[in-house]
């Protein structure tokens, strides 16, 4: 993983409706040590909210996202740190996307 997907929705190019309180859940989450993976990744099978797999992969976006706005950048969330241990991206891949929300107020009015 070295890039967000083509539709992942901290991409500001990407329309994306989720309600505020979605939005905010998810920087909550992201900035509270919660991992938040790939959509693509999630099983949605059996539910809206998906499950979580074995299979599932961090998000990208969601790891620029942090790179971008918040000191200490992906490393502050333990989860996103563990992804790194466990390979799923590195600290080479990372840099400043601007592709990327650049705020958190920008994520939230981008997609809500």
């Amino acid at each position: 993983m070295k890039q967000p997907c083509k539709d992942c929705p901290f991409k500001k190019s990407v329309y994306y409706v989720l309600s505020s309180e979605k939005a905010d859940n998810i920087l909550d989450g992201i900035t509270h040590d919660k991992a938040f993976h790939c959509h693509k990744t999630v099983d949605y099978s059996n539910s809206i909210e998906g499950q979580v797999t074995a299979e599932s992969k961090l998000c990208f976006g969601a790891v620029l996202f942090l790179e971008n706005t918040v000191r200490g950048g992906c490393r502050s969330n333990v989860m996103f740190r563990f992804g790194l241990k466990r390979k799923e991206f590195q600290l080479s891949d990372l840099r400043h996307d601007e592709s990327i929300y650049q705020s958190f107020d920008k994520f939230i009015e981008g997609v809500s």
